[in-house]
């Protein structure tokens, strides 16, 4: 992969390496459609993230949205970085380049993969470019989209499709008797789920799947709220830990926890570390 030239002081290498392997150990381990499903969510997602005042004088013309899109689907893996990195020095504000860019450039992209402009390949490439800026940049992208949110320790909450709710009871019970103040999330379909974890700004989300069957679904919660949540710490919990050793590195999650004796110290590692 070359090596973006991205302004360091502003772009967390580390994130962005972490979802570019990711990205790969996704293409590798989930079926096309699953990965189809990746990119659609991506896209949607990433559409919508508008900054709250941006004056109209910044916001990107057509020209610079299909500009960025050309470069998403060029062949030079860091043609798109360049051009961002070109727009910033131009002026134009971060905040406007890292969401009225990035939400155009996903309208777009999925535009033309509806009208069949571009494949199903080109927009999984794009859309994983994109993913990647905007996991560098989170701290920048952050403030803008957690606004008004009120702090919160932690989220836990049950990955669409599982049934077995009482590990995730029996851990909020737990964590609430330790003196947290914990929000639990069960029985909720994936997209009122990222809509809830929206409401505030939490340091934790715990995810907890059991079955294996539930890795697509864990995959896709953990991206949309990592859109929503640029800063949260995203943890899986639950007996998948079983099945998937790297479970971690495949979903894109932050940490794992393992055993509930130890989750409270472990949790609030996780925390005091980020």
């Amino acid at each position: 992969m070359d090596k973006a030239p991205m302004d360091e002081t502003m772009f967390d290498r580390s994130e962005y390496d972490k979802a570019n392997r990711q990205l790969q150990m996704v293409e590798r381990e989930l079926s096309q459609d699953a990965v189809s499903v990746l990119a659609r969510e991506a896209v949607r997602r990433l559409a919508h993230k508008m900054p709250r005042t941006a004056k109209k004088e910044d916001l990107p013309s057509p020209a610079n949205i299909q500009a960025l899109c050309d470069a998403l689907l060029s062949k030079q893996d860091a043609a798109a970085d360049k051009y961002i990195l070109s727009e910033r020095r131009d002026g134009v504000p971060v905040d406007v380049i890292y969401l009225s860019y990035v939400a155009g450039a996903a309208r777009r992209l999925g535009t033309m993969w509806d009208e069949d402009e571009i494949s199903f390949v080109d927009v999984t490439l794009a859309c994983g470019k994109l993913y990647r800026i905007i996991r560098g940049l989170r701290h920048v992208i952050a403030p803008g989209i957690q606004a008004e949110r009120d702090d919160w320790p932690a989220m836990f909450a049950l990955v669409p499709g599982e049934t077995h709710t009482l590990g995730i009871e029996i851990a909020t019970d737990i964590f609430r008797r330790e003196g947290w103040d914990v929000d639990m999330m069960v029985g909720i379909d994936h997209d009122m789920l990222v809509d809830q974890s929206d409401r505030r700004n939490y340091s934790a989300i715990v995810l907890v799947a059991n079955s294996d069957d539930r890795l697509a679904a864990l995959t896709r919660l953990v991206l949309a709220i990592r859109i929503s949540h640029p800063l949260a710490q995203l943890v899986v919990a639950g007996n998948i830990l079983d099945h998937h050793p790297d479970i971690a590195a495949l979903v894109g999650a932050d940490a794992t926890i393992k055993d509930i004796g130890t989750a409270v110290s472990a949790l609030r590692e996780v925390i005091e570390v980020a």
